[in-house]
């Protein structure tokens, strides 16, 4: 029988998590992922999470750091570069 395992993760490292499994659920689909290399994909799909996560730190700052009118106006920009087509 297996021992459960509980987690008690703060709202930021659920969010880094998510993005984790999304990476690495992108690995497994383009055929990346083997047997031997599978703990090496997953660290790499959380240095990539983590690291996304730091620069749009960086870049946008949090909610606490910015005014409600800078909010509105990334809101906007963000709304806009998300209707734009590539």
């Amino acid at each position: 029988m297996s021992k459960t395992q509980h987690f008690s993760l703060q709202p930021s490292e659920i969010i880094i998590f998510q993005s984790a499994v999304n990476i690495y659920a992108s690995y497994i689909v383009a055929g990346q992922v083997t047997g031997e290399n599978q703990a090496k994909k997953m660290k790499e799909a959380i240095s990539a999470s983590i690291s996304m996560a730091r620069h749009v730190e960086n870049i946008i700052g949090s909610d606490a750091q910015i005014s409600g009118d800078e909010r509105l106006s990334l809101s906007d920009t963000v709304r806009e570069e998300g209707n734009r087509t590539f």
